[in-house]
C-alpha cells in the first residue's frame, strides 16, 4: 500500500475494520451522507448532508462541506482516541472523546459513497511558505512595538470555546490585551469576531482590551470598532513581507483589489 490510494470494503462490519486498522497509519478520507454532533463547552449539530470526512495520520479530523475552505466542524491533532462502530440506527459512526476538556465528537453516516486510504508520502518536507498571516502573527510576536510601546506577550493562539486568539498580551497597567491580526483590509466579520473574543471574557467578569491589527480600516470597520471600544491599529503588510520580484517573462497575477 505504500503511496497508494487503498479503496477500502463496502461492506460495513469489514469497513469498520479496515478505518481502525489504518488511523495513525495513513489518511483515511471518507465521502457520505452524514450528520454530526459537538458535544463540550459549546455544542454542534449539523444535519444529514453530502460532506468529506478526512482523518490525518496525527488523528487532526477535518469534515467538510461542499463549498469553502474552513471544514465546518474539526478536532485537533491528539485531542483524544477516534473509533469507527457500527450503530443500529445509523450505517457507520465515528467517535471520539477528548478527556482534557471533556468533550465528544460524532459523525454518523447513514451512506457511505466512498472509502479510501491513503499512505502520504512527503516529497520535501523542508519546504516552506512565506506570507501566510501566521507568519505576520509571529513578527508582530517579536516585534510587539509595532502594535504598542512596553506591550507584554503572554501567549500565542489562545484556544477559547469558539476559536483561537492570534495573540494574548498585557499591556502598561497591567491590562489583559486580545489583539486579533489580519494581513488583509480589516472586514465587518473581523471586527465582529474581536468583539466576542472580549465579550466572552467580559461575562466572565474579567476586563480586556480588544485591538485588531489590519493592513487598512474602511470608516465603517472603524466606527463598529469605536462603538464598542475595541482599537485598531494599521501594520503594513507589504512592508515586512515586500513582494518578491517577478522575472519579466512572469505575468503578474491580479490581486482582489484590482477589481475594484
Amino acid at each position: 500500500m505504500n503511496n497508494k490510494i487503498t479503496l477500502l470494503s463496502q461492506e460495513l462490519s469489514t469497513l469498520v475494520n479496515q478505518l481502525n486498522d489504518n488511523l495513525e497509519k495513513v489518511m483515511v478520507v471518507l465521502f457520505g451522507r452524514c450528520s454530526a454532533f459537538f458535544d463540550g463547552r459549546i455544542k454542534s449539530h449539523f444535519t444529514d448532508g453530502d460532506r468529506v470526512l478526512m482523518i490525518k495520520k496525527d488523528l487532526t479530523i477535518l469534515l467538510h462541506g461542499s463549498s469553502g475552505v474552513k471544514p465546518v466542524q474539526w478536532q485537533l491533532a491528539g485531542a483524544g482516541k477516534v473509533t469507527f462502530n457500527v450503530k443500529s440506527d445509523i450505517q457507520l459512526q465515528m467517535e471520539t472523546y477528548r478527556p482534557k476538556t471533556d468533550e465528544s465528537f460524532f459523525i454518523n453516516f447513514s451512506e457511505v459513497y466512498l472509502a479510501l486510504c491513503y499512505n502520504i508520502f512527503e516529497f520535501d518536507e523542508a519546504a516552506s511558505i512565506i506570507g501566510h498571516e501566521r507568519d505576520f502573527v509571529e513578527y508582530l510576536i517579536k516585534n510587539p512595538e509595532i502594535i504598542e510601546q512596553n506591550l507584554q506577550i503572554i501567549d500565542s493562539e489562545k484556544e477559547i470555546d469558539f476559536g483561537f486568539i492570534d495573540i494574548w498580551a498585557k499591556d502598561l497597567s497591567n491590562n489583559c490585551v486580545i489583539i486579533e491580526v489580519k494581513r488583509t483590509m480589516a472586514t465587518p466579520a473581523d471586527a465582529h469576531q474581536l468583539k466576542r473574543y472580549v465579550d466572552f471574557f467580559q461575562k466572565k467578569g474579567e476586563e480586556v482590551r480588544g485591538i485588531l491589527v489590519a493592513t487598512g480600516f474602511p470608516k465603517k470597520v472603524k466606527n463598529y470598532l469605536k462603538s464598542f471600544n475595541l482599537e485598531s491599529c494599521i501594520v503594513p503588510w507589504q512592508d515586512i513581507f515586500p513582494t518578491i520580484t517577478r522575472p519579466s517573462s512572469v505575468s503578474q497575477t491580479k490581486r482582489l483589489d484590482d477589481f475594484f
